[in-house]
């Protein structure tokens, strides 16, 4: 079961979003605006899927969350709404109502930076390049494989590597993969092995 505390709704917060093409409900994500979630959060919820809100991060964490989209938005809690953080170590918060603000549009040079100042847990690091390699992120993919994949952890890494390729890929969350980058990658950690 996941486990909600409330938390600081003063703090700044940060979700990536896609601005490039429409969500698959034809939704975008307004900014500078209160957006309130089609559900509310469900505190009694047992998956991710039931837990209604909208799923944010904190900075040490954020970079986990690159797939999601081509823009980094900073996120305030309107006055008077509560945020939750759930008890995943990655850094997950929920809320019923947000604002989005100072938009970035994500490339490579913001990724190492998202990368350089994060604090994940090890398996997260292999699921963030795969999206790095989806992204085509490849100063930051380099990085990665140099500082967080060795001899000891690279079975572990290709194996979230592709689950977490084949998750995007049957989910349709993302318009295009890089392919090529996705496979020179895929042979960088076979090497290592």
């Amino acid at each position: 079961m996941i486990e909600f505390e409330e938390a600081n709704n003063k703090n700044i917060y940060y979700k990536i979003i896609q601005t490039a093409t429409k969500y698959r409900d034809n939704r975008n994500f307004p900014i500078d605006e209160v957006v309130i979630a089609d559900r509310k959060v469900n505190l009694n919820a047992e998956t991710s899927e039931e837990m209604g809100g909208f799923f944010i991060s904190d900075y040490d964490h954020i970079f986990r969350w690159l797939i999601r989209g081509d823009t980094l938005c900073e996120v305030k809690i309107p006055e008077g709404s509560i945020i939750y953080k759930t008890s995943s170590k990655n850094g997950i918060y929920i809320a019923d109502r947000i604002i989005l603000t100072n938009p970035k549009k994500l490339n490579d040079d913001l990724a190492m930076i998202l990368y350089e100042n994060s604090k994940l847990p090890e398996e997260s690091y292999f699921r963030a390049l795969a999206a790095c390699a989806i992204k085509g992120y490849s100063k930051t993919i380099i990085k990665v494989i140099n500082e967080r994949v060795n001899n000891q952890n690279v079975v572990a890494c290709i194996e979230e590597f592709n689950a977490f390729c084949q998750r995007r890929e049957e989910e349709y969350k993302i318009d295009t993969f890089n392919l090529e980058l996705v496979k020179n990658t895929l042979t960088t950690l076979n090497n290592i092995k």
